[in-house]
């Protein structure tokens, strides 16, 4: 339990620290969201979330009772309403990120020991993070930011230049150690804000 987070550095600080309490831990991805949509469904109903809810909401996903798996998810998948704002939006990522990793742990794809190289679920959908820990800093990395050179996650500059925008509205060429990463202010994280972190927990490297 945190008592106070600001910024996406504090959150991003708070989500690796806590993922790195749990690495030992044998919860699966798939279990780990299915406690996720159970204990987030007591806040379905609000428009946005503190950065301690969000927090206490991962959390949860380490040690809350999750969430049976429903059969029908499959059926209903492709008609899942992903693309809507708020709440059902991110409930309907949520539960195809679940249902893409029972179909691959069923297929036997996540034995693959270079998976984390990438794959390709039954639903042709692509994949590169599967244990919560991994999901968690990519989720965090890509979609808040707040890394830092040097903190203890595993991350590293990209080798090479990496192509970025110019003001002008070209591409330019450019050493990614140069880029500014910015700390902001994050007073509170919509649906749509923590729908980003989950698809960035799935597909960011």
């Amino acid at each position: 339990m945190t008592s106070s987070l600001d910024t996406n550095r504090e959150l991003y600080l708070a989500i690796t620290r806590l993922a790195g309490e749990h690495k030992e831990d044998e919860r699966s991805l798939e279990v780990f969201l299915l406690a996720l949509l159970r204990k987030a469904e007591a806040f379905g109903a609000h428009r946005s979330l503190t950065l301690v809810e969000v927090y206490d909401l991962i959390s949860a996903g380490f040690t809350h009772d999750p969430a049976s798996f429903q059969e029908e998810w499959r059926q209903a998948y492709d008609g899942l309403p992903a693309e809507e704002e708020g709440y059902a939006g991110w409930h309907a990522t949520l539960v195809r990120q679940i249902v893409d990793l029972r179909e691959m742990d069923e297929s036997g794809a996540l034995e693959d020991k270079m998976r984390y190289f990438g794959l390709t679920s039954p639903r042709v959908t692509s994949w590169y993070n599967f244990d919560p820990c991994g999901y968690l800093e990519c989720a965090m990395a890509g979609s808040f930011g707040g890394w830092e050179p040097g903190d203890a996650t595993g991350r590293s500059f990209v080798p090479g230049l990496v192509a970025v925008l110019a003001e002008d509205g070209s591409t330019v060429a450019v050493d990614p150690a140069t880029l500014e990463r910015r700390v902001s202010l994050l007073p509170e994280i919509s649906w749509d804000q923590f729908k980003d972190f989950l698809v960035c927990g799935q597909i960011y490297e």
